[in-house]
């Protein structure tokens, strides 16, 4: 058994994760590690980051080797796309379930995402608690659920914690309100927290002060421990070079693009007014990098939709990065693009590698936002006065000058000037603290050795991915009201990759989305009545009049009273039930999918038909089964 002092770490998003927190995760664990300590991690296991935003398998060669990684089996079953694992309820009545689902989370802990893990997550941090006991206990949120452990752990074995909140439980941070009353359960469990808790943790000072304010009397252990630049990766050494005045130009964003649709499309708009003032920006592009979109809504988002309008324009999207080929991308473009929701609380992560290229820096966020303190004497930076078009689009020709300008030397000098960014450094105190405070006897700390040497040649290339493609494939879409733009040329993608796409629905949502799949298969609502054709008549009291008459008092007095009650998502099931081509289409299908709520029972009993295909909830989730999205 070792004689080192004894971390154990609940750090939700932990490698691979393709979150934008797992940096500073990775980080504390590794800190933690070269610091002496043993360090245990509890986490998730991979699937539940691949329900979710992805994973990025690169960073587990950044872990260091002497951590030990318990991984749990939970995840997020609001946001799960295969149809087949839903109960008869959840696919016949989705918006229900959801509701009362997170009604159920709050129960167990009050956030309603992840409040149903708590007692679970709970019961597995004592289990591997009593296989090792800790020294010291930190937690990092969110979700605040992995708060609940520390208090369990606190109460039941007197194990002091640490709250790593990165940013707010008590404040809305992006609409810059309180998140909760002081006498809601919220805010009488983080009073709690606060209470016992050893110190606490804070991205920024905005937050740290607010959070003084609500508990005055534990201001002295509350401390900034920011984020910071992952140079370890390369950022720091990118070649540098000064485009000529005649060049066309590269504007780049790099992050998970967890901004408005409103706000993606002022920033395509503004280049695209900005293209018309510049001969320059006229031959230039503008992309896009990163993860968009969440479980079914993954490359599938309004966002998306807005970029591709602008393609015309030189605005494309080019899918997620892994985090060891950001430094490639960076060597690629001329000037990088800060796009933040929020204000005054929210730094964000992505701006401290921005600042480690030396690359000049555009932002697109709030006058008062967090990041301009980190960028304030950033030589390079170029601060927006708004975030409408006409704002942005001066932004741009203001940055455009701004790189043809800049030596080499400029360049350089910004990049120095971020190198007390550096995330390891950034942590260091507050590691040695508590080192000092738990482990006195550990007197050194050994040195960040994942700084690679200051060369250009230890970048890392961005690899080149396969094309993907879907020939052979036939994928069948269930659909009961219009879809969104996204979801219109996410079907024309499907084409586009080999895919033979067949549309199932009503005939008043199919009849303008003909052009759009290779066949479309019309519904009559389940209660409608019985058509007879024109040109044959139907003789009263004959066998065949009979039978009409009783088929639409059946429908009128049976389904419809059925319908009503059990809800349209049956009606629909019932109306495909009665046509042959679509259920020929569904028993044939490789994929089944359903493009909205009432259409998820049609393809949940379609599922249970055709034990072969995979059946998924949203086109976002249809283009990952076939390998039209990376993750």
């Amino acid at each position: 058994m070792s004689t080192r002092p004894h971390l154990l770490y609940l750090a939700w998003g932990f490698p691979p994760a393709a979150k934008s927190c797992v940096y500073r995760k990775l980080a504390t664990a590794n800190s933690f590690a070269r610091a002496g300590w043993d360090v245990t991690v509890v986490t998730l296991t991979e699937d539940a980051w691949i329900r979710e935003q992805g994973v990025d398998r690169s960073l587990l060669a950044l872990v260091d080797p002497r951590i030990r990684v318990v991984r749990l089996p939970l995840s997020r079953e609001d946001i799960e796309t295969d149809i087949r694992r839903f109960s008869e309820d959840r696919a016949l009545r989705p918006r229900t379930w959801l509701k009362r689902h997170y009604q159920q989370n709050v129960s167990h802990f009050p956030e309603a995402t992840f409040g149903g893990w708590r007692d679970e997550l709970v019961a597995s941090v004592r289990r591997v608690y009593d296989e090792r006991p800790a020294d010291l206990l930190l937690t990092s949120g969110v979700p605040y659920t992995f708060f609940a452990p520390a208090l369990d752990l606190f109460e039941r074995n007197g194990l002091p914690y640490v709250l790593d909140y990165r940013d707010a439980w008590a404040i809305d941070i992006l609409r810059d309100r309180p998140a909760f009353r002081p006498d809601s359960p919220a805010g009488l469990y983080e009073a709690r927290l606060i209470s016992h808790a050893t110190e606490a943790w804070f991205v920024n000072g905005a937050i740290r002060d607010a959070y003084a304010d609500i508990y005055p009397d534990r201001a002295q252990d509350f401390h900034v421990v920011r984020n910071g630049s992952d140079v370890a990766i390369g950022t720091d050494k990118i070649p540098m070079r000064q485009p000529g005045p005649d060049e066309p130009l590269t504007f780049g964003y790099l992050g998970t693009v967890s901004f408005s649709a409103g706000l993606t499309r002022a920033v395509c708009e503004g280049w695209r007014i900005a293209r018309e003032a510049n001969d320059v920006l006229r031959r230039s592009r503008l992309e896009f990098r990163g993860h968009m979109g969440v479980g079914a809504n993954r490359g599938a988002s309004a966002q998306a939709v807005a970029i591709a309008e602008y393609a015309k324009h030189g605005v494309s999207y080019g899918g997620p990065v892994a985090k060891a080929d950001t430094a490639a991308v960076y060597e690629a473009w001329d000037a990088l693009l800060l796009i933040l929701p929020g204000g005054r609380y929210v730094t964000s992560g992505k701006v401290y590698d921005y600042v480690s290229t030396g690359l000049p820096i555009m932002s697109v966020h709030e006058w008062d936002h967090a990041a301009a303190e980190i960028l304030s004497d950033y030589p390079l930076w170029v601060r927006n006065d708004g975030v409408e078009a006409e704002d942005v689009a001066e932004a741009f020709l203001q940055a455009t000058k701004v790189v043809q300008g800049a030596t080499v030397e400029d360049r350089l000098t910004a990049r120095r000037h971020a190198e007390q960014y550096e995330r390891y450094a950034q942590l260091r105190p507050a590691v040695e603290r508590l080192t000092t405070r738990f482990a006195p006897g550990l007197d050194h700390v050994e040195p960040v050795g994942d700084r690679a040497p200051k060369t250009g040649e230890d970048v890392h290339r961005e690899t080149s991915v396969p094309g993907p493609h879907a020939k052979g494939e036939r994928v069948v879409l269930a659909l009961t009201s219009p879809p969104s733009e996204a979801v219109r040329r996410s079907v024309a993608l499907l084409r586009e990759s080999g895919a033979h796409v067949e549309l199932i629905g009503p005939d008043s949502v199919l009849e303008e989305l003909r052009g759009l799949a290779d066949e479309v298969i019309t519904l009559q609502r389940a209660t409608a009545p019985v058509k007879v054709s024109p040109s044959t008549s139907v003789t009263r009291f004959t066998p065949r009049w009979a039978s009409v008459v009783a088929r639409n008092l059946g429908r009128r007095h049976i389904i419809g009273p059925y319908v009503r009650v059990v809800g349209r998502s049956a009606g629909w099931w019932l109306s495909a039930r009665r046509s042959p081509p679509a259920m020929q289409a569904l028993k044939d299908a490789t994929v089944l999918a359903s493009l909205d709520d009432s259409a998820t029972y049609l393809i949940w009993n379609a599922s249970r038909l055709n034990t072969r295909a995979p059946a998924r909830a949203g086109i976002g989730a249809t283009l990952e089964e076939l390998g039209l999205t990376r993750i």
